[in-house]
Formats: C-alpha cells, structure tokens, sequence
C-alpha cells in the first residue's frame, strides 16, 4: 500500500496536473491550494496539521516558486512529516528559498541550485516539471515538421526564429498566447511530427531578481524543461547554450548553439543528413529517458525518505546559523496580511504573537524596527485588502513581441 503524501500548491493552476502524476506513482496523492482557505495565519497552519494528522499523511511537498507564504516559519509548523521543498525557478529565487529550504529535509530544483543546497549541507535533487513518460511519449508519428519552437516568445528569441526562417528552414512557433496556443495532448503530437526542436536558454522576465539589483546583467541562462518533453518523444533537440546543460548531457548528446548563425548551422546539418539526424535524435533520447524521466528523478527522493525514519524527520538538525533581518521582515508581513481584512481585524491582532517570535534571538534594534513596519503594515493592508480584491498572479508565460 502507497504512503500519503501532501502538496501545498500556492493556487490552481493548470501544470499542477503534471506535479500530482510525478508523485502519485509513488504516493497516496492529496493536495491543497492555499488561496483556496479563506483564513488567517494561524488558522491555516491549524487546518493543514488537522488534514495532516487526518488523513495520517506522512510526506508534504511545499511549492514554493513566487509565494513567500510558504516560508521558514510556516514549514517548521507543519508536524510531524517529512518537509520536501519543490522549486522551479530557484534561478531567481535562491537567496530567498535557501533559507525557506533549510526548514526541510530535501529540496526538488534545477541541477546547479542543487549544487547551492548541497553546499550549505541541504540534500539538493533535480527534477523536470513536465517529464512523465507516460504523456511525452513517442507516438511514431510521421515527421512532416523540419523544425518546432513552442513556448514564449520574446523580442530575443524572435530575432532567433526571424533568422531561421530567413536562411530557408521552415519553422513552426506555437505558445501559449491566444493566437497559437494549443493543448498538452496536441503538443506531444507536435513535438512527435518534428524532426528537430529548438530551444533558447535565456531568461524570459526582461530582468534579474536573483541579485542585489534587478537590472544588472543583461541575460541569465536556465535549463528547460522543454529539453526533457522533446526526448521523451523521441525527438531531435538542439538548445541554446546553458551551462546546467553539462551536468545532465555530453558534448554529442545535446547539440547547443551561441549564435543564430550557429543555430542555423547545426540545424542544416541535421536536416540535410537523415542518418545523422536518426542517430542524433536516437543518442539524445536515449539519455533522456534513461535519466531524466519521472520515475528516474524522483526515485531518488522517493528512496531518501524512505530511509529516513520519523525520529529523524522530527530530530531534523538546523543548517541555518541565524535569520537574516530582511528575511524577518517579509515572513512578520506575510503573517499580518494573510486573510487580513478591517471587518476581522481584531481577531487579526493575535498574530503579532508569531511576529514576536518571528524576531526573537534578533537583537532589540531588528525587533523594534519589524515591530513599528508591522503595525504600520497591519493598518494599511486591513484596509487595502478590504477594498481590492487581492489575486493569484499573472501569467507570466504569456507571449511578448
């Protein structure tokens, strides 16, 4: 019989799915979504270690991308289970998830933030958001597409896109906007029909977060799931240079290009040599497969908890030497504007317990600054979120030209 497990998701969105399939081949799946529960800190904190100890769950995953909700003080709340923080934009977020991370047992990222976690004495695990090999799968399908590009479009990856089509390849774009959005199920037949598929490395966002300014370096280079979706299908891909790309694939079994020049280059050759192009595609799918898959990834997280027993779940030693102060001051914030509203706003008060012990062990300068910026943040957020509906984020996916 599988163990319960649970994952916190921030709220509904539609990747969501391909997280629940990853785990539920290996646990009892429930899940909640935060902005679902219409309460305050505390009593949040209350209903999920009610389901918890309901359901005798035994594992909780903590989304964490773009939601400092889920934060230090939150997951060290949680009782009783073993704490598994997931992320997959670590790229720009890693001076805030690092300390959030050192509340749990593991931490699910890319390959060169596990390296960071790993450094500070954080078991650090790769995983690929959409890499379940029973969707992305090769349907044989006949390859009537030279070349695909799916995913956003950007004003740099489209002067890419402009000049592939310009040296007389064909090229096929399809996104996620509303003129040339297409489903997850016709996408594998997509990614199926192609020869080769491109993908671009560079940030999307137009800005940096990830450093003490946001506009400091011009570009930042992530690995993409998309590389993992295409070799799952049997498919050629050719990627802009990242450098995560080295840890997970050899020189000649991931193509990669700098330029547009060399990114034409490459897929010239391929498309003008059949055999080149079958025994490339065969050579990158084959690694994708054998390692990268679901059930290959999370394997290894599957086996860590499960050596690890509840003593030491619960006896789990603290890499953390102390919390930084502005660490201190978005947690007290995110603890006061959690369902804070003029009309609950006396029940609201008795979250300035956990403020308090938010700041303790900070020295009294830190405490009385945090102190005075959360009442001043209680007056105001009681009264803004009694006006103004507050949402769930944009899509940042979105198609920009």
């Amino acid at each position: 019989m599988k163990k319960k497990a649970l994952i916190i998701f921030k709220a509904q969105w539609d990747w969501n799915k391909f997280i629940i399939n990853k785990f539920s081949k290996f646990y009892e799946i429930e899940y909640l979504y935060l902005d679902k529960i219409k309460k305050n800190y505390l009593d949040t904190i209350s209903e999920i270690n009610n389901l918890i100890e309901k359901n005798k769950i035994e594992v909780v995953f903590f989304d964490v991308d773009y939601q400092k909700f889920i934060n230090l003080f939150f997951i060290r709340k949680i009782k009783n289970v073993k704490k598994i923080m997931m992320t997959a934009d670590n790229y720009e977020r890693h001076n805030f998830n690092i300390i959030t991370g050192s509340s749990c047992h593991a931490v699910m990222t890319d390959p060169i933030s596990a390296l960071k976690y790993e450094e500070v004495g954080i078991p650090g695990y790769v995983w690929f958001l959409e890499s379940d090999g029973s969707f992305y799968k090769d349907l044989k399908l006949k390859k009537n597409i030279d070349v695909l590009f799916f995913g956003k479009v950007n004003k740099d990856r489209k002067k890419f896109i402009n000049y592939i089509e310009e040296s007389g390849i064909k090229i096929k774009v399809v996104g996620n906007n509303t003129e040339n959005h297409v489903s997850d199920e016709k996408l594998v037949n997509l990614i199926c029909e192609s020869k080769v598929v491109v993908n671009f490395s560079k940030t999307t966002w137009g800005k940096i977060m990830n450093f003490p300014g946001p506009n400091i370096f011009n570009d930042q280079y992530q690995v993409k799931g998309r590389i993992v979706q295409v070799g799952l299908c049997g498919t050629a891909c050719i990627s802009e240079y990242a450098p995560q790309h080295s840890l997970l694939y050899k020189n000649d079994e991931l193509l990669e290009f700098n330029t547009k020049e060399e990114c034409v280059k490459i897929l010239k050759d391929l498309l003008n040599n059949p055999e080149k192009l079958l025994s490339y595609s065969n050579k990158f799918s084959d690694k994708t497969r054998s390692c990268y898959e679901d059930r290959k990834t999370f394997e290894k997280v599957y086996d860590f908890l499960e050596k690890m027993d509840t003593t030491e779940a619960n006896q789990k030693s603290n890499v953390l030497k102390q919390v930084p102060y502005w660490y201190m001051r978005i947690c007290a914030k995110q603890i006061l504007l959690r369902d804070l509203k003029l009309s609950k706003i006396f029940k609201s008060t008795i979250q300035f317990k956990e403020i308090l012990r938010v700041v303790k062990g900070s020295n009294l300068f830190a405490k009385v600054l945090i102190f005075i910026e959360s009442v001043l943040n209680f007056l105001y957020y009681s009264l803004l979120n009694t006006i103004k509906i507050k949402s769930t984020g944009k899509n940042r996916y979105t198609d920009e030209l």
